[in-house]
This record gives structure tokens, sequence and C-alpha cells, in this order.
């Protein structure tokens, strides 16, 4: 993937978490309290679903420095 495209993706995921976050507590506020649940889940499935793929991207790219440099 180009990383214009990369770069794209991370900016729109990055708007999308802050306004699920954002919309979260603006409709609990407001009394919608079933409404920002749900917003809030999808805010914390985005959170956990993205840390988790960056840890394991990560140590992915960790251990494949580890073993090159074993050979």
């Amino acid at each position: 993937m180009k990383h214009e495209t990369k770069e794209k993706m991370k900016t729109w995921v990055l708007i999308v978490m802050i306004i699920t976050l954002v919309g979260s507590f603006v409709l609990f506020f407001l009394g919608y309290y079933m409404t920002a649940f749900v917003v809030g889940g999808i805010f914390m499935f985005l959170a956990i679903f993205l840390g988790q793929w960056y840890s394991f991207k990560n140590a992915d790219y960790l251990y494949g420095i580890k073993d090159k440099n074993r050979r």
C-alpha cells in the first residue's frame, strides 16, 4: 500500500475515534444513555483492535530484526 494511502487511512481512523469518544460523552450528558453506550463501545472496539494490531506489528518487526542479526 502506498505511503499516502496509509497516512490518509490513519488520519480517518483517528478522526473517527475522536468523534466517537466525544459523541459518546455528549450523548451521555444529553440523556441518550443507551446510544452513548453503543457509541462508546464502538470507540472501545476500535481502540483495542488498533492497539493489539500495532502491538503485534511491532513485535513481528522486533523479532524479525533479532532473527536477521543472528544469521
